[in-house]
């Protein structure tokens, strides 16, 4: 288990703000200040400098947050297992996934594993990594860009990404330019979501962005977003599994680019230098289609 210590530097490492730590930890800030020298002094290192009365975090002070992060996670994953007379499986998974991938996945677990115990946290990529930073989640399926350093990770699978329209909003058939594109209203998920990000970094590597659209809407929710394409209010750039029912119906087409093919790793991950990576294998391999 780990001390209050650490706690104590978890909290400031949240907050980089001394005053703050000590408030939603409600102690007092010289207790704040005693727990982190006491740490500094057992481990011989600075964790933290002042640059004015900006806190932020040393080298030294990043390597023991990232050691303690996975200590944490594991505690509380293997806690979990104790506790439980069943299986868990706490896991999260992006919007893209959770709804369009693993319903298939998930019927043959359940039906071969009646001992399993699932919990799945369906939500953007920025969250589900704060989550299992936080032990909230052991493992997540993201198609959003992530930190090697923090995180190991398995290919899932690799997945075209594609500009989708109405059939009547784009009647031509032949391949357009990017730049196109920019005059019809964009329809978008928000920001912290794989598709976003990956959608931004496409435009920006042809020297563009999304407020180059003729305009641009926010939606978080991929059902509506396909409705409004349905009805001819903007073009949206989504993964093919989403659509694929409707390109299927002639509902949507894919709008064909110019000298763009994009694909885009899902990958499942945990943290780095987990004692329970052995285990994210096998869960891996249970998952593969």
């Amino acid at each position: 288990m780990l001390d209050f210590r650490v706690f104590t530097f978890l909290k400031v490492c949240e907050t980089l703000n001394f005053t703050q730590a000590a408030k939603e930890l409600h102690i007092t800030q010289p207790a704040v200040t005693k727990h982190i020298q006491m740490l500094e002094l057992e481990y011989q290192m600075k964790l933290f400098h002042f640059k004015g009365k900006q806190c932020q975090l040393t080298q030294d002070g990043k390597a023991l947050l990232e050691l303690i992060v996975t200590m944490n996670n594991d505690l509380k994953h293997f806690k979990n297992r104790q506790s439980q007379k069943n299986i868990p499986l706490n896991f999260g998974a992006t919007l893209t996934i959770g709804e369009f991938v693993l319903t298939d996945v998930l019927l043959n677990l359940l039906a071969k594993n009646k001992a399993l115990q699932v919990k799945m946290l369906v939500d953007n990529t920025e969250t589900l990594l704060k989550s299992i930073d936080q032990g909230l989640i052991d493992f997540a399926l993201i198609e959003g860009f992530f930190s090697k350093e923090k995180y190991d990770a398995l290919s899932y699978r690799k997945e075209p990404f594609v500009a989708v329209a109405a059939p009547d909003l784009i009647l031509s058939q032949k391949a357009v330019t990017l730049e196109s594109l920019l005059a019809y209203p964009l329809i978008i998920r928000e920001q912290g979501s794989g598709t976003r990000e990956l959608l931004e970094l496409t435009l920006k590597e042809a020297n563009l962005s999304i407020h180059d659209f003729q305009k641009v809407t926010e939606i978080g929710n991929l059902n509506i977003i396909k409705t409004l394409v349905k009805h001819q209010l903007g073009i949206t750039f989504v993964y093919q599994s989403v659509v694929q029912q409707e390109l299927d119906k002639g509902e949507l087409i894919i709008i064909p680019i110019q000298n763009l093919t994009i694909s885009h790793d899902f990958t499942f991950i945990w943290r780095k230098n987990s004692q329970f990576k052995s285990r994210y294998q096998d869960i891996f391999k249970l998952f593969k289609p």
